[in-house]
């Protein structure tokens, strides 16, 4: 996965508490595949707060606002990303830009898939994300800084905001490595642990 390191990019805001899973993307869109170098789930991030029955953007969601079609940062209402464990969710803010995921809280499976994913979710206190949305709601565009060597979240105002993160979580955002990427960092002892497996139980090796 892509690494994060310091993220500046439009922040939009996002002022609707417990989108879940199923808002994020709908049910009907589960079968959709996946591609590397595709952002194959961007259209269907959202999807039905984006679009009508007819498959026109809603012109009053903020996400179709000219100023916030960029973002690259979402400042969300509480317990974003609640509801089912569907990993589609994570895919799909990836794929349609988004790198930081700002809230006073997020639905626990959905934060692990986003930062298996390559997304940085950021807590912070309601009366911090309060401001947040109330700033980017004020000045369309504005722009926000994300910096995770750092943990800290700088507001358009200039204001610096902290924020806590496992320090394993961090590491693997900083190098880019999801579960599979640490396995495959062991894959010489890996191989030799196999290949040696052959040699003292041969006969176990022919049942694999």
């Amino acid at each position: 996965m892509q690494p994060f390191t310091v993220v500046t990019a439009v922040a939009a805001p996002l002022d609707i508490a417990k989108i879940d899973t199923g808002m994020i993307v709908p049910g009907r869109f589960q079968r959709l595949p996946r591609r590397p170098g595709h952002a194959d789930y961007a259209r269907v991030f959202l999807h039905d707060l984006r679009f009508d029955s007819r498959e026109q953007p809603r012109l009053d969601f903020v996400l179709n606002h000219p100023a916030y079609k960029q973002a690259g940062i979402l400042v969300t209402g509480p317990d974003f990303g609640c509801g089912s464990s569907r990993e589609s969710a994570a895919y799909a803010t990836l794929d349609f830009g988004v790198r930081a995921l700002i809230g006073a809280s997020f639905g626990d499976v959905f934060r692990s898939n986003c930062m298996q994913n390559g997304v940085l979710t950021i807590v912070l206190s309601q009366s911090v994300v309060s401001g947040l949305l109330a700033q980017l709601q004020a000045a369309p565009g504005a722009v926000m800084t994300v910096d995770l060597p750092h943990q800290t979240v700088t507001a358009p105002d200039g204001a610096a905001h902290a924020f806590d993160i496992d320090a394993t979580r961090k590491q693997r955002l900083l190098e880019g490595l999801d579960d599979v990427g640490v396995t495959l960092q062991h894959l010489a002892q890996i191989e030799a642990f196999e290949k040696q497996y052959r040699v003292d139980m041969p006969w176990l090796a022919h049942m694999i």
